[in-house]
């Protein structure tokens, strides 16, 4: 299992590097405004039922444990 927690964190780290270079060119080229991306995010989010995206989140939340516990867990 820790090779599988490996290639999450590497994926995670991959998309905050990509994240941070996209907005250091936007913050000189001035290509997009956030608040446009985060508007176009809420607003497909908004259009789910509270339930669902409540399910998503748990979902989320859930893996997120579950791959602590494994990374953490003594090897027997």
């Amino acid at each position: 299992m820790k090779i599988f927690n490996r290639v999450v964190v590497i994926i995670v780290l991959f998309k905050i590097i990509l994240l941070s270079i996209v907005a250091v060119v936007n913050k000189f080229t001035n290509l997009f405004l956030w608040t446009d991306v985060s508007n176009k995010i809420i607003g497909s989010i908004g259009g789910l039922n509270i339930y669902i995206t409540g399910a998503i989140l748990l979902l989320v939340v859930v893996g997120c444990i579950v791959l602590l516990v494994f990374e953490f867990r003594k090897k027997e």
